[in-house]
């Protein structure tokens, strides 16, 4: 950026930013930092001199830590949480996008309010705080913007459809946002973990099948599969870590897979035809 190219109001919020950056390090706030990824995310930011922020739905408390308490898909907390931290600290450098979970069940028998969470936490939720937060970036003329994507946005796994979806569109969304915030120097990134040993699998929410449900089989073994990927799966430092070092980097990558065995998958998947992958996904998840 040319500091000449800018008038007289913005090179001074530039330089002051600057200089805020030299003094403190980084302003961080991410976003389901109480559990999981989130919490391996906020102790590794913080152990590197960052200034962590987080925001979860329950109560919360480490050293450190500015934690708020509110529901990523309502608007008002999102603004709220993001307007006390730039009252406390002034900016902020980046946004992790790190909350949600996952409903797990047939798609005929998902309940319309339980599909409809799904999408209010992963996706309206991601699209609601990068919404409270680009004003100010903005203003920075700087800021990063890290999403919690998942593989599952990659290959649509039999049972998790909701989660899929929900995933796949939050990325496609933010792919969108990237060129309109480009000439404001904000970049975007999104992160598509594997399987992983966090309470993901134990917190997901299964969906009670009908007595006579025909998914009854299918559906066992998918949830067998599932459960056990994701015990034998990436520790959670190792995907908090990738994304610490992600976030340090001056240009962000569009997208990074996490986990070389779900790379390859991801990789496998879209090169083969779409009727051998339908067939894999069903003898591997739901035969």
């Amino acid at each position: 950026m040319n500091l000449f190219e800018l008038n007289y109001n913005e090179r001074v919020n530039v330089l002051e930013v600057s200089m805020k950056n030299l003094k403190t390090g980084r302003i961080v706030l991410i976003t389901g930092e109480s559990s999981g990824f989130g919490l391996e995310m906020a102790k590794l930011f913080l152990k590197n001199g960052d200034t962590v922020c987080g925001f979860s739905n329950q109560e919360f408390a480490m050293d450190g830590i500015f934690h708020q308490v509110g529901d990523v898909s309502k608007e008002e907390d999102c603004e709220r949480v993001v307007k006390n931290v730039i009252e406390k600290y002034g900016r902020i450098d980046v946004l992790m996008n790190n909350a949600g979970f996952g409903i797990f069940g047939p798609f005929e028998e998902t309940p319309l309010q339980k599909a409809k969470k799904q999408v209010d936490v992963s996706f309206f939720g991601a699209f609601l705080m990068a919404k409270a937060v680009l004003p100010y970036m903005r203003k920075q003329r700087n800021g990063k913007i890290i999403n919690t994507s998942s593989i599952g946005g990659v290959i649509p796994l039999p049972f998790q459809g909701f989660y899929s979806a929900s995933k796949a569109a939050m990325d496609m969304l933010f792919d969108s946002l990237r060129p309109e915030v480009y000439p404001y120097r904000i970049q975007i990134c999104s992160i598509k973990p594997g399987d992983a040993k966090t309470n993901f699998t134990k917190n997901r929410e299964q969906d009670q099948l009908k007595e006579d449900s025909p998914y009854k089989a299918a559906f066992k073994h998918c949830l067998a599969s599932v459960s056990k990927d994701e015990q034998g799966g990436i520790e959670p430092i190792k995907i908090a870590m990738r994304a610490f070092k992600i976030s340090k980097k001056k240009r962000l990558p569009y997208s990074r897979s996490i986990g070389s065995k779900d790379r390859f998958l991801a990789w496998i998947y879209h090169i083969l035809p779409r009727r051998i992958r339908n067939y894999l996904l069903y003898k591997i998840y739901a035969s």
